[in-house]
């Protein structure tokens, strides 16, 4: 791979030479101003920093989807729709686990986070069911009076 960098000129620009590489395609956030090459893709042919990007990526998004759970499971206002969206983001998580990261991960670790999201779900499944449930019982339990009259 050979990439080339000419100083002298007012704008720099980094030549590509036709050259295949196998691994972790990523896109970049260019959105620093200090940086003046901006890549589209970047790939990443280390087995161990595609491990740590993946684990990182990863954790980050499980983070972001239990802090919304845990939001729902606190809030009185909460629908089915908002369950259904948080189902949906952990089942979107884990095609996203089989289908682009699976090759790039050791195959226990692959199963041990899969294992972890299919026991955040079953997890949230439960809660949300037992909140409901208690929620029925303390506020739609009524009486109704019996009354007798005169029929027909």
């Amino acid at each position: 791979m050979k990439y080339i960098i000419e100083k002298n000129n007012e704008d720099v620009k980094l030549m590509y030479y036709n050259v295949n590489i196998t691994g972790l395609n990523i896109s970049p956030k260019n959105e620093s101003n200090s940086v003046s090459i901006k890549a589209k893709e970047v790939t990443i042919v280390d087995a161990n920093l595609q491990d740590a990007f993946i684990k990182e990526r990863i954790n980050r998004k499980i983070d972001k989807i239990i802090k919304f759970m845990i939001r729902i499971l606190n809030d009185e206002g909460t629908t089915e729709d908002d369950t259904g969206m948080v189902l949906d983001e952990i089942n979107r998580l884990k095609g996203i686990i089989i289908n682009k990261y699976r090759k790039f991960m050791v195959e226990s670790e692959y199963k041990s986070i899969l294992t972890k999201l299919i026991l955040i779900e079953e997890e949230f499944k439960k809660s949300y069911n037992q909140k409901m449930y208690e929620s029925f019982l303390n506020n739609n339990y009524y009486e109704e009076e019996l009354s007798s009259g005169r029929g027909r």
